[in-house]
């Protein structure tokens, strides 16, 4: 796809972290936002304070050119592999585990942890791919043999599967050693090899890079693996590497043609270029996203700044997306930046709110907490992960202690969903608003702790007074971020909904039917996968599942008219509902309706 619209380009770093004496090839971040480790051409790693740009350790052991690198998603190992097949695992603080260990009989080229961290994937040029044990950093069964060079491996997010790039595309089971599934790639266009591979969170799509016969990045359904839409194109040599956000919504691409490009995966068009001087052969994401860090044959690593919505130039200024006629493009164009810049999470911990696996999430905050006693964002966050389990004293002890150490926004925020939790109302809308102190006269954050406040009310069963506030606010603020006000209260009346539904006074299945009419009436768009990763705060306080919140609200809106014994009217909506829905939300729902599913 040709660059359609203007974009954004750097040529200034915000901060450099010189070091290395070689090239630098590889760069990963650790989870916990402080420190990132590099890999270069002078057989050393180095250890860096992300924040003070120094060097914390170089790491030495390697008798060969450092190639591939990798941190465990716990952030408690390092591993790294180079020119000669050797591999050494370290701690998290660079102390080396073993000896550099001699299994591949040519370069390693690529490194994943699985998402548990209790494997390691190693891929190399002898055409295999080795699974390593954590524990005892032995290799676990026989090799899996990819009958070409191995360019990347990455575990898929549930860890249920391994995608191997090298001359075409391969999906293993790493349990069984089956390979499930083969395809081309971009080796079907001029023979160009594949060199870079990385899942999306949902693990719907595979992302994939080229080399120089094909420098695209392009995009695959991981369940029919078809190619989705048209390549993004734009660099002009071999791709060494790409990387997604921790929402999924950007990628950022390194190059030898002395580029990063950043891109919308909705519309896979560049909205940012960042120039350097030479060839350019890794890029991460930093742990919040605000940040890429890339470096290559400047022997250098340069931080930039990923460009906010404001500063990317859009021929739609509209943000009203939620309009029935609003083409799909523009809704996913308007809807691909996440507000959830008010919390200060890192991405392992944050994916696991979103999924609901609160006790990872609960032990990933606690162990930053150990490791730093005056971590106020983590005890906050900790704070909400008590609260979705509704253990309303330990929250309140959390957030206690969050804004003791530093009082903050989200401090604030921890303290008033807590308080409501434990019915203390009163205290609670103090809370919310000193929480406006340190909002920095940002209209958005204000429009969203305002939101934040009237779900947590509505959680506290205080439904009216929250649905009043909801539309309170969108009537007093109607030009700032419409959807979002629509989104929650489409929410809230769908929960409303089942309330009445669940209950056991059929008489007021009249009432469930007025309530998830107000939602399908609110929303109108089928689509809602990019929605949520731009509202995914609402997921990590409170659990929302904003991806299914238009098919819940016409499903349980046909149900409720069926059970009221509105025949034709159920007969109407369910029509209404199967016309609208995108080809995805229509098959979920055919499945509903002849009970295939629930």
């Amino acid at each position: 796809m040709t660059e359609e619209q203007p974009v954004i380009r750097m040529t200034t770093a915000t901060q450099t972290f010189k070091g290395h004496e070689d090239n630098i090839v590889a760069v990963a971040v650790f989870p916990d936002r402080r420190r990132m480790v590099t890999g270069s051409g002078d057989k050393t790693l180095c250890l860096w304070d992300l924040e003070d740009g120094v060097v914390l350790k170089k790491m030495e052991g390697h008798r060969d050119k450092v190639r591939a690198l990798a941190i465990s998603r716990d952030g408690q190992w390092i591993a790294s592999g180079d020119l000669g097949g050797e591999l050494i695992a370290w701690n998290r603080d660079g102390k080396s585990l073993t000896e550099p260990i001699k299994v591949h009989s040519n370069r390693i080229r690529s490194l994943d942890f699985s998402p548990d961290s209790t494997l390691l994937a190693s891929g190399s040029w002898d055409k295999t791919t080795e699974l390593w044990n954590t524990k005892t950093w032995q290799v676990q069964g026989n090799p899996i043999n990819c009958g070409n060079r191995v360019y990347c491996v990455r575990y898929s997010p549930s860890g249920e599967h391994l995608a191997i790039a090298t001359e075409n595309i391969q999906i293993w089971n790493p349990s069984t050693r089956e390979c499930i599934a083969k395809f081309e790639g971009h080796y079907a266009f001029n023979g160009a090899y594949n060199i870079s591979l990385m899942w999306t969170p949902d693990a719907k799509q595979l992302v994939s890079a080229g080399d120089k016969d094909d420098p695209t990045i392009r995009i695959w359904d991981s369940s029919t693996w078809n190619q989705i839409g048209e390549p993004c194109k734009g660099h002009t040599r071999h791709i060494d590497m790409i990387a997604l956000n921790p929402t999924g919504t950007l990628l950022a691409s390194a190059s030898d043609d002395s580029q990063v490009r950043i891109w919308r995966l909705s519309d896979h068009q560049t909205i940012a270029i960042v120039k350097h001087t030479d060839n350019v052969f890794c890029v991460t994401f930093s742990a919040d996203g605000k940040h890429i860090l890339s470096g290559g044959k400047d022997k250098m690593i340069s931080k930039w700044a990923v460009p906010l919505p404001e500063d990317v130039p859009e021929d739609q200024a509209s943000y009203d997306v939620l309009r029935e006629d609003a083409p799909k493009e523009q809704v996913a164009d308007n809807v691909q930046q996440s507000d959830s810049e008010i919390l200060a999470i890192d991405a392992t911990a944050r994916n696991a709110c979103i999924t609901g696996d609160l006790s990872t999430a609960d032990r990933l905050l606690t162990k930053d907490i150990n490791a730093n006693s005056n971590d106020y964002n983590s005890y906050a966050n900790r704070s909400f992960v008590m609260a979705k389990k509704a253990d309303w004293d330990r929250a309140l002890d959390d957030a206690l202690k969050s804004i003791s150490i530093h009082p903050s926004l989200i401090g604030c925020i921890s303290k008033g969903i807590a308080l409501c939790g434990k019915r203390q109302f009163q205290n609670a809308m103090k809370a919310f608003d000193l929480g406006f102190l340190f909002v920095d006269t940002n209209i958005k954050k204000t429009h969203l702790l305002l939101l934040i406040k009237a779900i947590a009310l509505f959680n506290a069963n205080e439904h009216e007074e929250a649905i009043l506030r909801v539309q309170d606010l969108a009537t007093t603020c109607p030009n700032v971020d419409t959807l979002a006000c629509q989104i929650v209260k489409a929410y809230l009346h769908v929960q409303l909904g089942l309330n009445v539904l669940n209950s056991v006074h059929g008489v007021r299945h009249n009432e469930a039917v007025d309530h998830f009419t107000s939602a399908v009436n609110t929303i109108h768009f089928s689509s809602m996968l990019a929605i949520h990763s731009k509202y995914d705060i609402f997921a990590v306080l409170f659990g929302w599942d904003l991806k299914s919140l238009w098919r819940a609200a016409h499903q349980n809106w046909c149900h409720a008219l069926l059970r009221t014994g509105r025949l034709p009217e159920a007969i109407k909506a369910y029509r209404y509902m199967m016309d609208r829905a995108d080809e995805a939300t229509k098959a979920r729902s055919l499945d509903w309706s002849t009970g295939k599913s629930t």
